[in-house]
Formats: C-alpha cells, sequence, structure tokens
C-alpha cells in the first residue's frame, strides 16, 4: 500500500493519551487518524471511515459516517 491511496474501514474511534484519534478496525488493527475536532462525535461509536494513507499506518479522513446510516450528500461549495 502506497501512500495516498484510498482506503475503506469499518471500527471504532477511539482517543488517546496527547488527543491522538484512532480507529480500531473490526477485523483487527488500527489506523492512526489525522486531527480532526469533527472526530469527537463519533467517539467510542462504531464507523465506517473513508480516507486517504498519509503515513505508515495514518489516514487522513476524507468522510466519516457511523454505522447504519448513509453517506451524507455530496457538498459542492460552488453552488
Amino acid at each position: 500500500m502506497s501512500l495516498g491511496t484510498l482506503h475503506t474501514v469499518r471500527g471504532i474511534i477511539e482517543r488517546r493519551p496527547g488527543y491522538r484519534f484512532f480507529i480500531a478496525v473490526h477485523e483487527g488493527g488500527e489506523w492512526e487518524l489525522e486531527p480532526s475536532r469533527r472526530l469527537t462525535r463519533y467517539l467510542d461509536c462504531s464507523v465506517t471511515v473513508e480516507g486517504v494513507r498519509t503515513g505508515f499506518n495514518r489516514l487522513e479522513v476524507v468522510r466519516i459516517k457511523q454505522d447504519g446510516e448513509d453517506w451524507p450528500p455530496s457538498q459542492s461549495w460552488t453552488r
């Protein structure tokens, strides 16, 4: 897996010391997530994350949703 690739993972959002966010993947393993204030609303929730790989085990979240929800509609900032 190379940097810049898009990944879709399901797991539980956790916060660790130093305010670092992780997703504990349901199938095993974990990804560290780039810091974002929007992640706090998903703490300890089962979610699906689409993100771009920015490091060995690090993802920048492109979009996120709680399990059982639909993806939010895509937004256009030019409308």
